[in-house]
């Protein structure tokens, strides 16, 4: 997936992913990792046996030296901040829709990031944006409905820059529409900050 983000977020992402690579490194050079001098059948079991290690310090959150490890730690700590790491009905299929949910915004995030999340994950981040937005975006699209000849802001407003009218409704209810890319970017800094906390 391609998560739109804020200038500069690439490199904070390569730069923290830098650091827990050359910490993987680090960690398997313990003694139980070490495969010199060993038959080929052992050496093999330990190989197999430290990918298995690798794969559970990046679930548990404690290595996180791939984009994809980054993000899905990240996403992980930003649902459950919410209250919203459980389990979530099925979102319909028109979540899924390419285009923009009401309510979202475009542009602010000229930068992309580029990684890979679990299916299951993507799928419960989706539908916990979907049933708590789902409200607002009905509201939406009866404001649209209302008013077909008003065209919303593609940004949101400045501050002190208020809307009145008809565009008031229509700014309170876009803020209580959550959008994937909110999640995924929050996503992004949570698990920037985790990886530089863990210790070389």
């Amino acid at each position: 997936m391609n998560v739109a983000v804020d200038h500069g977020v690439p490199l904070q992402l390569d730069a923290a992913v830098e650091v827990q690579s050359t910490r993987r490194t680090v960690l398997s050079a313990a003694p139980e990792w070490r495969t010199y001098g060993l038959p080929r059948a052992e050496a093999a079991e330990v190989r197999a046996r430290w990918r298995q290690e690798v794969q559970r310090l990046r679930a548990a959150g404690e290595l996180l030296d791939t984009r994809d490890a980054v993000l899905a730690h990240g996403v992980r700590a930003e649902l459950a901040a919410r209250g919203w790491n459980r389990e979530w009905d099925e979102a319909p299929e028109e979540a899924w829709d390419q285009g923009r949910w009401p309510g979202s915004r475009s542009g602010g995030h000229p930068d992309r990031v580029s990684a890979r999340l679990d299916e299951a994950l993507v799928r419960q981040v989706v539908a916990a944006c979907w049933h708590t937005s789902r409200e607002a975006i009905t509201a939406l699209r009866a404001w649209r409905d209302a008013h077909p000849h008003i065209v919303p802001p593609r940004h949101r407003p400045a501050d002190g820059d208020e809307p009145t009218g008809p565009l008031a409704e229509y700014e309170r209810l876009a803020a209580q529409v959550t959008t994937t890319g909110t999640i995924y970017r929050a996503g992004l800094t949570r698990g920037i900050n985790t990886a530089h906390t863990l210790t070389p």
